[in-house]
């Protein structure tokens, strides 16, 4: 039986090499690399072919996000498993830009490993851990329970920016995005863009700049 082939992406040398040395003991996996930047997670994706991407989401040259965004776009396949320490604002985001599991830096070597293999299987459904898993339905609830749209939703998750910046994000005029925002405030019982940013990022919906 061939080994599962593992690439691991984080900045901190300290996680890499600790989530490698629990893999590397497992007689049925093999870390085909570990590295530090976002933009080489492409080269090494292409070239090792891994059965398993392991990827934080915070580097200093790009969010992890967009890393998962662009690999599915480009039709990339390979099961991603994200690791990070901010399930409150991530999860949801992390799940919807394509990746097929969750799991916090927290998880005992025996969940991490079991997720490996999980992944490696590209079984149908998400791996997350409960922490985020309960982070996800409460946000699921509140949202809902806002009525929002899903414009309104798109327009909250990037109210950090500008209104011209949202506005050619989205192809929409600045009026427009005027008559969402304050059609958002109402809805959520906030009176400034400092809170809707706040329950926009309390409920995993912001996105990075």
């Amino acid at each position: 039986m061939n080994a599962i082939r593992v690439l691991i992406a984080d900045d901190h040398e300290m996680v890499r090499k600790g989530i490698r040395s629990w893999l590397e003991a497992e007689p049925d996996i093999e870390v085909v690399d570990d590295i530090e930047r976002a933009k080489d997670v492409f080269i090494k994706v292409n070239h090792h072919k891994p059965d398993v991407l392991m990827i934080d989401l915070h580097f200093p040259d790009r969010h992890g996000l967009d890393v998962i965004r662009e690999l599915r776009a480009a039709g990339n396949t390979t099961p991603i498993l994200v690791m990070t320490g901010y399930e409150k604002q991530r999860a949801k985001a992390v799940l919807e830009a394509g990746a097929n599991g969750f799991i916090s830096k927290e998880e005992s070597k025996e969940r991490v490993i079991e997720a490996v293999r999980w992944a490696s299987r590209r079984e149908n459904g998400l791996w997350i851990s409960p922490v985020a898993a309960k982070e996800v339905v409460e946000s699921d609830k509140a949202i809902a329970q806002a009525d929002l749209t899903k414009t309104e939703i798109k327009i909250l998750s990037l109210i950090e920016r500008s209104n011209s910046e949202i506005a050619e994000k989205l192809y929409l005029s600045e009026g427009t995005i005027k008559n969402h925002i304050s059609n958002i405030y109402s809805k959520l019982g906030v009176k400034s863009r400092q809170d809707a940013a706040t329950w926009s990022h309390k409920h995993g919906l912001s996105e990075p700049r």
